[in-house]
């Protein structure tokens, strides 16, 4: 049996049916995700999953959605508290075997959080502010050129581009946050949207 421990003490299992019993927290999840870097470590700066993840959340807040779709938004990377963030080519290098693995723990995580009803219902909007994100983050964080880098399928195929979003990731203000306050930060706005989530759920709005 292949297991992890966790920044609680805890301990996630990794395969089989012993993903079953795991036991998904929400303090390691905004811990491990305020450390682990995207682009592997290659942006301008250290550029956390949980930084990304919260851009996702306001993104959807300033497009007009609900706590509910923020929410999920917030968590589209959950599980990679526990599988690590793969840049997408190394995934489309490592194939089948990665998208089933991670698969497997996304779903475990979204159900645990439950969020997986508005992963399944809004999984276009999501995976289009996800897209936002990049587009945004390549902008701001990458070395890459419009007239001399190769353009990227995902966000420049023509009549298909994705835009990116107006915030700038280059503020001092961002760039001088430490791993600690996006821990804090993701933390507080996980817990301001379950919140409204459920007060919602109580008032019996959709």
């Amino acid at each position: 049996m292949r297991w992890m421990i966790t920044a609680s003490g805890g301990q996630y299992n990794l395969d089989g049916w012993a993903v079953l019993g795991n036991k998904v927290d929400l303090q390691d999840i905004a811990h491990a995700l305020a450390q682990i870097n995207r682009f592997t470590g290659h942006a301008s700066r250290p550029y956390s999953v949980a930084e990304h993840s919260l851009l996702a959340a306001q993104i959807a807040r300033e497009l007009g959605y609900g706590p509910a779709v923020q929410l999920a938004a917030l968590m589209h990377d959950a599980h990679e508290a526990y599988t690590g963030d793969v840049s997408s080519p190394v995934k489309w290098t490592v194939g089948p075997d990665w998208a089933l693995f991670e698969a497997e723990h996304d779903k475990l995580v979204a159900r645990a959080l439950g969020i997986w009803a508005a992963r399944c219902a809004h999984r276009k909007t999501l995976k289009h502010i996800d897209l936002v994100c990049l587009a945004t983050e390549r902008r701001d964080l990458l070395p890459w050129d419009p007239e001399s880098s190769e353009p990227w399928a995902i966000l420049d195929t023509p009549g298909g581009e994705i835009e990116p979003w107006g915030e700038d990731l280059t503020s001092p203000a961002r760039a001088e946050a430490s791993w600690e306050d996006w821990r804090q930060e993701f933390l507080c706005a996980a817990t301001t949207l379950r919140a409204q989530v459920e007060a919602s759920i109580k008032g019996g709005e959709a």
